[in-house]
């Protein structure tokens, strides 16, 4: 039965172990509106902090929005949470058409838990789950298995999430890959699907979602679409991303050389670093795709020789040219259509190439240590054996399971200084050491690497003009900025819509009458904003839980120690005392002690008293 319109009020449970499926009503979770914040609340309520990554009573749950599936442009999102194998919540993203599909299927959000005795897939049909052998599919890549699952069911528009080997192979870094487009990249999730030997879950819905106001709803989705269509990206040229590449290191001084190491700027050429990407695409392009309901297609497909159809975005980009030393956009694309295939993050993924050619860089390893394969920079051999290794779990490939911290412990002389990793999980790429509230917001955040670092800050360059950029080099008021960011960045994630149209004016305007006309209740933007740090308060109160205190808020030695070689931010680097008062005003504002422990008035705050009580029974003294 439907609680409301807009949600589909209903929540599918799926025990692996028992074979067994329920439903359990969304009502009692509205308060947290859908996606990331449903999901949060599941997991705080579900999973204790004596349970185990690798359990079966962990959950991985799958959490659309509440606009996901409607005709809102870009609401595609679907969040996936889990407790992570690092041992914190793991909060990772994905678009393509999945969360639309479960939508569709009758359900708000999905509960995976237990352990299945063999490898399965999922067939969820409107109101049917079956359990189905994935012998036939197990050991296939995140490309081949999608196309079998879909010919045994018999529907080729069956939307489909799965882990290739990686998941298969427990790698802390494996991805969840949905479509040709989207992977949940961070975290490790695909990891624990692995672990409850879950290869895929396959979803086809022809439910309709309920809207309460729905020709006002349409009128302003219109409206929407249109404006969203004019978005800047859909016009770029072939090629665009390498330009794009290079300025956002030299004009920007976004992005890090390797491992955050020294270079030479003007030797390295790095305004011009990254090169081929019109000639590659003026040879393999085939087309521009875009998740569902996306009006701006931004993304570019090409057919790469060597490891076939698929595209290189986002976080690709930079993981696997500045960071690996790499100048050739052809190499790019290979590792990222590699890592796509073989379900694994491409942050961590680079983040374990960049390590191992900083120890040999600095003599700490030889090829002896790898396998015979010397891991020089930007070397193309280096970059696509290390992720056959770590992907198949062969050779020097199993230090990396658990990820480059785990791998720095055990090769020892001096390997975890290189080791670039908050909370266990690598970094991502980004020029932290002049970028203070980037920073902040990386040694704070939940979602980590997740895309929520402040925007004013990131819009900065030289000679903008823009009265929201924010100069990045200052400490003052980023506790704020980046406490409102974080806040702001979760809304569209409760909702299923994509960030980056709707975060460039920074106004959650339009999406609060969405979801206002879709649900019929009176909710503005504030309205919004409070769920959203009623999230933040559970999010955080679980890992709290799992030991995380002040001593793990903060960023890698080097960060500190350090300066930034070339750019823009040259010179720049983190000072430790003004980072820790940064901190403090930040705790401050969230409200949590100063030990980063939120308070009970805090709780009380955002109407989680009862959640309060069952926080002060799991909290231990660390």
């Amino acid at each position: 039965m439907r609680t409301m319109s807009g949600w589909s009020g209903r929540i599918l449970r799926v025990d692996l172990t028992r074979q067994e499926y329920s439903t359990v009503p969304t009502a009692p979770y509205e308060s947290f509106i859908g996606g990331r914040g449903i999901n949060v609340k599941i997991l705080y309520d579900e999973v204790s902090p004596n349970v185990a990554p690798f359990a079966p009573e962990n959950r991985l749950l799958f959490g659309p929005g509440v606009l996901t599936g409607t005709p809102v442009p870009t609401a595609s999102r679907t969040t996936v949470t889990a407790l992570c194998p690092g041992g914190t919540i793991g909060i990772s993203g994905m678009g393509g058409a999945l969360g639309a599909e479960i939508r569709h299927a009758g359900y708000d959000n999905i509960i995976v838990q237990g352990r299945a005795d063999r490898p399965v897939y999922l067939y969820l049909h409107d109101d049917a789950v079956e359990f189905r052998d994935a012998a036939g599919v197990w050991g296939k890549d995140t490309t081949q298995a999608p196309q079998l699952i879909k010919a045994e069911v018999g529907d080729p528009d069956v939307k489909i999430a799965v882990i290739g080997l990686a998941g298969e192979n427990k790698v802390s870094f494996a991805a969840i890959r949905t479509g040709a487009l989207s992977c949940a990249g961070r975290f490790g999730l695909g990891a624990v699907m692995g672990t409850k030997n879950l290869k895929a879950i396959a979803v086809r819905g022809k439910q309709g979602i309920e809207i309460a106001k729905l020709p006002q709803f349409l009128d302003l989705a219109r409206a929407e679409r249109e404006r969203l269509s004019e978005y800047s990206a859909k016009k770029g040229p072939l090629g665009r991303p390498a330009s794009d590449i290079n300025l956002s290191a030299t004009r920007s001084g976004v992005l890090a050389f390797g491992n955050w190491e020294d270079a030479d700027w003007e030797s390295l050429d790095a305004g011009h670093f990254v090169r081929g990407s019109e000639e590659f695409y003026s040879q393999h392009y085939r087309t521009r795709a875009g998740c569902f309901g996306c009006p701006i297609s931004r993304y570019q497909v090409c057919h790469n020789p060597d490891t076939g159809m698929g595209v290189a975005k986002c976080a690709a980009l930079p993981s696997f040219t500045f960071r690996v030393w790499n100048r050739d956009y052809g190499v790019l694309v290979s590792a990222a259509h590699l890592c796509n295939s073989y379900g694994m993050d491409v942050i961590s993924s680079s983040a374990v190439i960049s390590f191992l050619m900083e120890l040999y860089h600095r003599g700490i390893i030889t090829e002896k240590d790898t396998d015979g394969l010397p891991m020089r920079r930007g070397d193309e051999a280096a970059i696509i054996g290390t992720i056959h290794k770590v992907a198949r779990q062969e050779g020097f490939g199993r230090l990396f399971r658990d990820g480059v911290l785990g791998a720095a412990r055990a090769i020892g002389r001096d390997a975890e200084e290189c080791a670039m990793s908050v909370k266990g999980l690598e970094m991502s790429l980004r020029e932290f050491r002049g970028r203070k509230g980037t920073a902040l917001a990386q040694a704070v955040a939940t979602k980590m690497g997740g895309g929520e670092f402040p925007l004013p800050e990131a819009t900065w360059s030289i000679g903008t003009t823009s009265k929201k950029a924010v100069n990045p080099t200052t400490y003052d008021g980023k506790a704020l900025m980046v406490w409102e960011q974080a806040n702001l960045y979760k809304v569209p994630d409760m909702l299923g819509i994509c960030k980056s149209p709707w975060s460039t004016d920074q106004s959650l305007e339009i999406p609060a009458k969405l979801f206002s006309l879709a649900t019929g209740t009176d909710a503005g933007e504030e309205e919004l904003l409070v769920a959203a740090r009623r999230v933040q308060v559970l999010e955080r109160a679980f890992d709290i839980t799992r030991g995380i205190r002040r001593r793990d808020d903060t960023m890698p030695k080097r960060m500190f120690e350090t300066a930034v070689p070339g750019g823009p931010l040259k010179g720049e680097r983190l000072d430790k005392a003004r980072f820790d008062k940064m901190l403090s005003e930040y705790y401050d504002i969230s409200g949590w002690d100063e030990n980063g422990v939120p308070r009970k008035q805090t709780f009380e705050k955002y109407g989680l008293l009862t959640e309060w009580e069952v926080f002060k029974q799991r909290l231990q003294p660390v």
